[in-house]
């Protein structure tokens, strides 16, 4: 996992949508500083939190984890 690519495509979105770094904490249920050091890649997440935050920001966890959009495992394409 690189968490400092995982935080910037975080902040990128949260700046994107026009919420304070406050706000979106208050919404993922972490203080702001938690935030501030998942947006910096210097401490990760639970499963719980990346889930909040894929909710709010309107992204998927695989865009979050992995920066694109990946093909189920079950996919004909991947057998």
């Amino acid at each position: 996992m690189n968490w400092v690519e995982i935080g910037k495509r975080i902040r990128n979105q949260r700046e994107f949508l026009g919420y304070t770094r406050e706000t979106f904490a208050e919404k993922i249920d972490v203080t702001p500083k938690f935030c501030s050091d998942i947006e910096l890649g210097i401490k990760g997440m639970s499963v719980s939190t990346l889930c909040r935050i894929s909710k709010v920001l309107n992204l998927s966890v695989d865009y979050i984890l992995f920066g694109e959009e990946n093909k189920r495992l079950d996919s004909p394409a991947m057998n």
